[in-house]
């Protein structure tokens, strides 16, 4: 099977590494990452010009791009052989609730998922380890081999670790949950740079989420795996029905 590997904390990160040489030892791996990090970009794609695209040898490019231009780029530009299965990760801080509308991390699975190929997000709570996400890759390795063939077309798993992870300390610690409520608090710095022009920073955001029993941030806290199954049609069939029916 061959796996496309990308993420949106850039090619340097350390759980890009940590997925390329772990899941190497049993797949062949193509990477395509992008120059720099890319947190926060959802779903975009550069159109209408052009991206630098680096050869480091046939299984490893660099583009600066977005993640979904990786994504693009490993699928469509015949660098790579036919991709099975895309895997986007390991992010540095996780992706849960509506975090998956804003991620790179996840838009990156979506676009693959969009163009039918089985696609997994993986995020991570723990910020910079001392093993460089070498526990969470080999976790992933044994999430595969268990549930690669049930991810359907259409759809995108997407993973997150939490910093410890309780009882057995392995993949039978995995949770199916909902996406929970994010909630958000932003706040920008101004500067004023002449009269009637401002320069504005968002220097981050405050996060806070619902308790609700069933969903990602609910296990993630109780020190389990969640992964959450999210479809690409987004329409709202219950309320389709009702608005249908009257």
């Amino acid at each position: 099977m061959n796996l496309l590997i990308t993420n949106d904390d850039g090619i340097s990160s350390a759980g890009i590494k940590a997925l390329e040489r772990v899941l190497g030892k049993s797949y062949k791996t193509y990477l395509i990452a992008p120059l720099k990090e890319r947190s926060v970009t959802s779903m975009a794609l550069t159109v209408f010009q052009g991206m630098r695209v680096e050869r480091i040898n046939d299984n490893h490019y660099i583009a600066d791009g977005f993640p979904v231009d990786c994504v693009n780029i490993g699928l469509y530009a015949d660098i790579f052989p036919k991709i099975d299965f895309v895997i986007s990760g390991i992010n540095r801080g996780v992706n849960m609730g509506y975090d998956v509308h804003y991620s790179g991390t996840v838009g990156a699975a979506k676009h693959g998922a969009l163009h039918g190929i089985p696609s997994l997000a993986v995020s991570s709570g723990r910020i910079d380890p001392d093993d460089g996400y070498e526990k969470e890759a080999e976790l992933v390795l044994t999430f595969l081999e268990k549930y690669k063939s049930q991810i359907q077309s259409g759809e995108i798993w997407n993973l997150n670790f939490p910093p410890e992870v309780n009882g057995t300390g392995t993949i039978s610690e995995l949770v199916f949950t909902r996406l929970g409520r994010r909630r958000y608090s932003e706040k920008y710095e101004k500067k004023q740079i002449i009269e009637g022009v401002s320069e504005f920073q968002l220097n981050g955001s405050l996060l806070g989420h619902d308790e609700e029993t069933g969903t990602d941030f609910e296990a993630y806290y109780q020190g389990k795996i969640p992964v959450t199954p999210i479809q690409l049609d987004l329409t709202e069939k219950i309320r389709l029905k009702e608005l249908q029916s009257k």
